[in-house]
């Protein structure tokens, strides 16, 4: 007699396949990263940076029109590290995080993207003040 395993979907809300770049900061040390997938409470993405569960992240994107239902909009989050997944062969490990709050940066405070470049996450804050950690 075979035994199946089910799986349980434990996500509440539905999750949107969006590679996007993201810029990462943990305290003073910044990286980069690109989402696999986002939600409205949580991505999972890859980064080179060295992360633990339970890290206290900012993360700044462009949110896809998908999401917010108008037009493409940057975002500010901070956002808590649930899962770590050990980089493999690409050498990014995968993480999943959740999304504590966010805020909408509005168009006049977003500096002009140079040949595609996000702008850093040292810009953000120089635009909106000190962050808060």
């Amino acid at each position: 007699m075979a035994t199946s395993q089910a799986f349980i979907e434990r996500r509440s809300t539905q999750r949107f396949d969006f590679p996007r770049s993201v810029a990462v900061r943990r305290g003073s040390e910044e990286g980069l990263a690109f989402t696999q997938d986002i939600s409205a409470r949580g991505m999972f993405l890859y980064t080179d940076m060295v992360l633990q569960v339970g890290d206290d992240l900012k993360l700044v994107l462009n949110m896809p029109s998908e999401i917010t239902l108008s037009e493409d909009v940057r975002v500010r989050c901070q956002v808590r590290v649930l899962r770590v997944l050990p980089a493999a062969t690409s050498h990014k490990s995968g993480v999943a995080v959740l999304v504590k709050n966010y805020e909408f940066l509005k168009e006049a405070q977003i500096p002009a993207i140079r040949s595609a470049q996000e702008p850093s996450m040292d810009e953000e804050v120089a635009l909106h003040g000190k962050a808060s950690d």
